[in-house]
């Protein structure tokens, strides 16, 4: 019975921690956030458990495609591909690596806004060229000309045309 008791004594300092552990309001905190996290780390736990089930499998995988690089590396048409890619990823590099390209990224020139006004230009200069060769070279006189510079149509290019002008000789006199 001396036995029993000492278990009697011993589960009462346990309980009485526990009680005091479980009242601690840190402990609270942390208890209810696990609780919300439970359907989470739940999932996490079946996760670990089915990649552990299916470990074997992915070892034979592993194997079963080194055997296949083993075999298919050494022919001589996969070491002159490698070999290509490797020489093509150098030049890349060294391309990337130029004086002109970092210059190139530090301007303006890849901007989201230059390339969407290079666009713009682009599809006016086809449809331009498009057009020029539906209906022909016709002349055009100073009557003609002064005519088109007063066409509401003309004047949005005609105003980029003079601001541009005008910002690029301050570029050009600045450089």
């Amino acid at each position: 019975m001396g036995e029993v008791r000492k278990g009697a004594v011993m589960e009462a300092p346990v309980d009485h921690l526990l009680v005091e552990k479980l009242s601690d309001p840190r402990t609270m905190g942390q208890l209810i956030r696990l609780l919300d996290k439970l359907e989470n780390v739940t999932f996490l736990l079946d996760m670990l458990e089915n990649f552990l089930r299916r470990g074997p499998e992915f070892a034979n995988s592993i194997n079963e495609l080194v055997i296949l690089l083993r075999q298919n590396l050494s022919r001589p048409e996969y070491i002159t591909r490698f070999e290509h890619a490797l020489t093509a990823l150098h030049r890349m590099q060294e391309f990337f690596d130029s004086p002109q390209v970092q210059e190139l990224f530090k301007s303006d020139v890849l901007d989201v806004r230059s390339v969407q006004i290079i666009g713009k230009v682009s599809r006016s200069l086809f449809q331009a060229s498009k057009e020029a060769s539906e209906t022909g070279t016709k002349r055009v006189g100073i009557i003609g000309l002064m005519r088109a510079l007063s066409d509401p149509e003309v004047q949005p290019a005609l105003n980029f045309i003079l601001n541009f002008a005008r910002h690029l000789s301050k570029e050009i006199n600045d450089a």
